[in-house]
């Protein structure tokens, strides 16, 4: 009897195995025709990551060998580090499950670590739809109108403890001297902004380009704002004339500490797919990924919503998060210090 069951058993295991092998052997033409993708998002609906995802899952399918279909699942908690965990434990490796997670996520076993359970450097990184670039700027009646102006003055800006808003406001005066005296009693960007239109404060340390041109449009036509300076890794090619954190950057440390805190930044609103995914399935899915962007109906919708949309290539972001990972110890002891609350 315990013979015939264990026989069942490795029957069970063989098939199982023959199985698996068998859908890793096939095109990905065959393995996606008739399948529908799993995708899980790291964050609530309605949110940007969310909204970025279901555009996505509207167009990528037919870019795609084989044409599958999208479904859109919520997988929410720990900022996209839950749907990280799974995606990497427990959801097949055959590129029927990917994932958009938050930007932070794969440089958190860096610089917070805490409840990971996977390899940053083994994900397969698919693309990003855009990549985000914080601003700092002053409100036009602060005598602070440039970064040669912050180094020299001490200006009042709101930021919040554990967001951007605040570590990059350190940032900026550890790695240039700006002079900002930070008031950490308003509770976001909403209350900062008002704030600002009221003259209790002067200015603020790290808000999104995208988030500014949608939510303070008339800001920027009325010159209500001086822009400081661009905190991300490369210019936004809408702000050619607005100068980028590392042009006030000298000391190799300094430079490279700023590229492990802004390398988030890059990745934008990543879409990532499983560790030991088949190579000709991440290359067909970063290929249609890219096909997808230059596509007129995606970038009719994303203008539609008011979206904005920059290809980040999944090669990119692999690239970034590989750099992060050969930081030294004292760089990422440096940045984790700007993380925590002071």
């Amino acid at each position: 009897m315990a013979s015939a069951f264990a026989g069942r058993v490795a029957a069970g295991v063989i098939i199982s195995v023959m199985g698996a092998a068998s859908a890793q052997a096939q095109s990905v033409e065959a393995f996606y025709k008739g399948r529908t993708i799993e995708m899980l998002v790291g964050s609530e609906v309605g949110s940007g990551y969310d909204a970025y995802a279901r555009l996505v899952a509207n167009h990528y399918g037919k870019h795609i060998p084989g044409r599958p279909n999208f479904i859109v699942k919520q997988m929410v908690g720990a900022g996209g580090i839950i749907a990280t965990n799974h995606l990497a434990r427990i959801a097949p490796k055959d590129g029927s499950v990917i994932a958009q997670v938050q930007n932070t996520v794969p440089f958190q076993p860096l610089v917070t670590p805490g409840g990971e359970q996977f390899d940053a450097t083994k994900l397969s990184y698919i693309g990003s739809a855009n990549s985000e670039v914080a601003l700092a700027f002053t409100w036009h009646a602060s005598p602070t109108k440039t970064m040669a102006d912050l180094r020299q003055r001490e200006t009042i800006m709101a930021g919040v403890i554990g967001s951007i808003s605040a570590n990059y406001a350190y940032a900026l005066g550890d790695f240039t001297g700006a002079k900002i005296k930070l008031i950490t009693g308003y509770a976001g960007a909403g209350q900062s902004m008002l704030a600002l239109e009221r003259g209790e404060i002067e200015g603020y340390p790290a808000l999104f380009w995208s988030t500014f041109k949608t939510t303070k449009p008339e800001w920027l036509a009325q010159k209500k704002v001086n822009l400081l300076v661009q905190l991300a890794l490369k210019k936004h090619p809408e702000l050619p004339d607005v100068p980028l954190i590392f042009d006030f950057l000298d000391k190799p440390e300094d430079r490279a500490a700023a590229e492990l805190l802004l390398a988030p930044q890059l990745a934008g609103r990543p879409f990532i797919a499983p560790p030991g995914l088949p190579a000709d399935r991440v290359k067909a899915l970063q290929v249609a990924f890219a096909e997808m962007m230059r596509d007129p109906d995606f970038n009719a919708e994303a203008a539609k919503r008011n979206m904005e949309v920059q290809h980040v290539s999944g090669e990119e972001i692999a690239e970034v998060v590989k750099r992060a990972y050969a930081s030294s110890p004292e760089v990422i002891k440096r940045v984790r210090g700007m993380s925590e609350a002071r």
